[in-house]
């Protein structure tokens, strides 16, 4: 049991990294500060949370 909530909580950050890579790679010169922040800010989460994961 222990490994498949491992694994499913890997795979969750997996996802969540994807989509904040696509999230910020999505942005153009346009985009305001402040979204960038987030943006970024969504990016270190979710490669901190695939590390815990790991």
């Amino acid at each position: 049991m222990h490994l498949i909530t491992s694994t499913t909580g890997r795979d969750a950050a997996e996802r969540e990294l994807a989509a904040a890579r696509t999230e910020l790679a999505s942005l153009d010169a346009t985009a305001s500060p402040s979204r960038l922040e987030r943006a970024l800010e969504r990016l270190q989460a979710a490669q901190d949370a695939l590390a815990l994961a790991a």
